[in-house]
C-alpha cells in the first residue's frame, strides 16, 4: 500500500507520481464510470473507493483524503490487490488495457504514443516540483509562473513533447525563465498584418528597430519586422520552403535581441514588461495534446471577436468585468497555411494592474502538500464567503447576462481568467484569449454576416460557456476552497445557486433557469479523446449539475422560488 500524507517527507519524484496517479484515476472515473456502473465504487461518508479493472482482473482500494462532489477526488492511499505500491506507470497500463475493452480500436501505436505523453508530464512535474519551494505569488508575472499541476482533468497535463532537458530549463514559465525573443525582418510583399483599429497598433521594441536599421540600413524600408520564439526561430531555419525564402531574401534572420520575454502560464505566450504587452506566439511543440501554432482560422476567430465584442461594448454595463483584447496580428505569408501558422503572432496589450492581478488556476493551487490554496494568502483577512459572493456577482453574473442579452459566450476556464484584488477582495475580473468566443447566431442583427467561424448555434454556444466556465472553473474554484477550510463543496455550489436565484429574480433569464435545474453538465472527455487522437474534435460526457442535486428551489411558470 502507498499511503498519501500531507507531509514534507515526500520527494519531488513521489509527489509527482502522486498527482500524475490522482489525475489519472479523476479523469478515468469521470468518463467511464457513468456507463460502467461497476467500474468505481466509493463511500462518501467513510470515503473508501475501489476500482475494478476487469480487463487485468486487479482491484485498487483505498481511502479518499477528501470527496469531490465534482470529482475532483483527492487521495490518501492507493492499495493495488496484488500488493504491489502504486506507479503511475502500472496504472497507464491498467487503463489502457481496460479502454482496448471498451475500444478496441485503439492500436498500439496511439497507447504507445499516450504513455509517453503521460511519462513526459509525469517528469516535468517532477522538475517543476524541485524548484516550487520559493514559488510565492505576488504579482500577475509570479502567478503567471507558477502553474505547477496544470489541468485537475488531463491525462498528461504538462507534457511538452518535443522540448529537450536543456530547452525545458530555457523555455518553461514553471523554472522561472526568461529570454530575448528571436526576430526576422519580413519584406514587404510577404508580411501580413491586420489590427482591429490603427490607434492599437503595437511596435517592436525600440531597441529592435535601432538594431535593425543598423543591420539593413537602405533596404530597411522594405521590411517588417516579426518576433518569433527562440526555439521556433531555429525549428522553421530546417524547413526547405522558409531556406527558400531567406535565399531570396524574402526573410532575413536577425537572431535573438530585444528586451526580456517572460514565458507565461501557457508557455508559448510571453509577457514582455518593456512593451507592457503579451504576445501569442506559434510553437511547434506538443503542449498537453496539440501543437501551439496560429492557424488562419483560429486569428480570423480571435479579431472578430475583437471587433464584434466593442462594437457591442461588451460588459459596458459591468464595470468590474473586463475583456483584454488580442488587437492585431502579423505574420510572414507563405503558400500554404501550414507554414504561414508557424509564423503567425497576436498582439494582446496589458491593460491592468500587473502588481495585484492574478491568474485563477495559479491561486488554487497549493504551494506545499498540507497547506491551502495560494488564493488564502491574498485574502488579507477577509471572509471566505464574502470573497466568493464577490467573485460570483463581477464574474458568472456578468456572464450569464451577456450570453443572454447579447449571444456572446466565452471559454473562460481557469487559465483564460484574471482576478485583480483590492484590498484583498474581487476587484475586476478579466476574460482573455478571444480565439475561443463564440456567438449564437439567433443574437445576431439581420445584416451581421454570419457565416465566419464566430458564430455558432445557440445550443452549442452555451454549451461551451456551461462547460467552461461552470464545470472546468467554478468547479475546481469551488473544491480549492472547500478542500482548504475542509468543508464539503457543497456549502459553496449553495451559494452559487443563491446567487443565480437572486439574479433570477431580476433577469428571469432562461441561461440561469437552465443552470439550476439540468441534471448534467457536458465536460471533455480528454482521456479518451487523447488516446484516440481526437484532441482538436474532442467527445463529450455528461457530470452530474451539483446545484441540482442540492435542490435549493422550486421551479415552475417561469418563476423561481427561495
Amino acid at each position: 500500500m502507498l499511503e498519501i500524507e500531507d507531509s514534507p517527507r515526500f520527494s519531488s519524484q513521489e509527489q509527482a507520481n502522486i498527482h500524475t496517479c490522482k489525475t489519472l484515476l479523476n479523469c478515468y472515473i469521470r468518463e467511464f464510470s457513468t456507463k460502467h456502473s461497476n467500474l468505481f465504487f466509493i463511500h462518501p461518508k467513510e470515503k473508501i473507493y475501489s476500482i475494478y479493472f476487469k480487463a487485468s482482473d486487479v482491484v485498487l482500494s483505498g481511502k479518499l483524503s477528501y470527496y469531490s462532489a465534482i470529482g475532483e477526488h483527492e487521495y490518501e492511499s492507493f492499495d493495488l490487490s496484488k500488493g504491489k505500491p502504486l506507479d503511475y506507470t502500472a496504472l497507464v497500463q491498467l487503463i489502457i488495457t481496460e479502454l482496448k475493452q471498451i475500444n478496441p480500436s485503439i492500436s498500439e501505436e496511439q497507447s504507445t504514443n499516450f504513455f509517453s505523453k503521460v511519462e513526459n508530464s509525469y517528469q516535468k512535474m517532477m522538475l517543476f516540483l524541485e524548484h516550487s519551494h520559493s514559488h510565492q505569488v505576488e504579482d500577475y508575472l509570479s502567478s503567471e509562473q507558477s502553474l505547477l499541476y496544470g489541468h485537475p482533468f488531463h491525462p498528461f497535463p504538462k507534457n511538452t513533447l518535443g522540448f529537450t532537458d536543456q530547452e525545458v530549463k530555457r523555455f518553461c514559465p514553471e523554472l522561472r525563465t526568461s529570454f530575448q525573443l528571436c526576430y526576422v525582418a519580413v519584406r514587404q510583399d510577404v508580411f501580413q498584418e491586420e489590427w482591429v483599429a490603427e490607434e492599437k497598433r503595437i511596435e517592436v521594441h525600440e531597441e529592435v528597430q535601432q538594431y535593425v536599421q543598423a543591420v539593413l540600413r537602405e533596404k530597411e524600408k522594405g521590411y517588417r519586422l516579426l518576433p518569433l520564439h527562440p526555439w521556433q526561430y531555429e525549428h522553421v531555419q530546417t524547413i526547405q520552403e522558409v531556406r527558400e525564402y531567406i535565399e531570396a531574401g524574402k526573410l532575413v534572420p536577425l537572431g535573438q535581441l530585444g528586451p526580456l520575454a517572460y514565458p507565461t502560464s501557457s508557455v508559448r505566450t510571453v509577457y514582455i514588461p518593456e512593451m507592457n504587452c503579451n504576445l501569442k506566439l506559434s510553437l511547434n511543440i506538443q503542449i498537453t495534446n496539440m501543437m501551439r501554432n496560429n492557424t488562419r482560422e483560429q486569428m480570423r476567430r480571435t479579431l472578430d471577436a475583437t471587433r464584434y465584442l466593442i462594437e457591442r461594448n461588451c460588459f459596458g454595463e459591468a464595470p468590474f468585468t473586463k475583456v483584454s483584447y488580442e488587437v492585431g496580428i502579423a505574420t510572414c505569408s507563405f503558400a500554404h497555411d501550414d507554414l504561414t501558422k508557424l509564423f503567425t503572432i497576436a498582439y494582446r496589450p496589458i491593460e491592468f494592474d500587473v502588481r495585484s492581478t492574478y491568474v485563477l488556476s495559479s491561486l488554487i493551487e497549493v504551494p506545499a502538500k498540507g497547506e491551502a490554496a495560494r488564493l488564502f494568502s491574498l485574502m488579507e483577512g477577509n471572509k471566505l464567503e464574502a470573497w466568493f459572493r464577490r467573485y460570483l456577482e463581477i464574474s458568472l453574473v456578468p456572464m450569464v447576462r451577456i450570453a443572454e442579452e447579447k449571444g456572446i459566450h466565452f471559454e473562460a476556464h481557469l487559465q483564460n481568467s484574471l482576478v485583480t484584488l483590492k484590498d484583498g477582495m474581487p476587484h475586476r475580473f478579466i476574460i482573455r484569449d478571444l480565439e475561443g468566443v463564440s456567438v449564437d447566431q439567433t443574437k445576431v442583427a439581420e445584416d451581421i454576416n454570419t457565416t465566419g467561424p464566430l458564430f455558432y448555434q445557440k445550443e452549442e454556444t452555451w454549451a461551451r460557456t456551461s462547460y467552461y466556465f461552470i464545470v472546468n472553473h467554478l468547479g475546481s474554484l469551488i473544491h480549492a476552497i472547500a478542500r482548504s477550510i475542509h468543508v464539503e463543496e457543497d456549502h459553496f455550489w449553495q451559494i452559487v445557486c443563491e446567487v443565480l436565484a437572486q439574479e433570477y429574480q431580476k433577469k428571469n433569464s432562461e441561461y440561469i433557469l437552465h443552470l439550476l435545474t439540468t441534471e448534467t453538465f457536458r465536460a471533455k472527455q480528454n482521456m479518451m479523446s487523447c488516446l484516440t487522437g481526437k484532441s482538436e474534435a474532442p467527445s463529450y460526457i455528461p457530470v452530474i449539475n451539483v446545484m441540482k442535486k442540492i435542490g435549493s428551489g422550486t421551479y415552475g411558470n417561469n418563476r423561481l422560488l427561495v
